[in-house]
């Protein structure tokens, strides 16, 4: 699987994630619970989870994307 280049910004005050295209087009905006989102990662079994963390609430939230995060690597078991 090859990750499609996309840009994952998060927006601090609004409380979403926008998902970005190679070209500047806005593909998603995820609304989330907590409005101060502070960073993200990619990961899970697939690769396909994304964690928000996030400032104002203290925890994480996570949505599916269809494409893993482009540092998922599978485990080398």
């Amino acid at each position: 699987m090859r990750s499609k280049g996309n840009l994952y910004v998060t927006r601090h005050g609004k409380g979403t994630v926008v998902i970005i295209s190679p070209v500047g087009k806005l593909l998603r905006e995820v609304a989330l619970k907590g409005k101060k989102p502070s960073n993200l990662v990619f990961g899970g079994k697939d690769g396909k989870t994304c964690f928000v963390t996030l400032q104002d609430r203290g925890c994480l939230e996570m949505f599916r994307i269809n494409t893993p995060g482009r540092v998922w690597r599978p485990s080398q078991k």
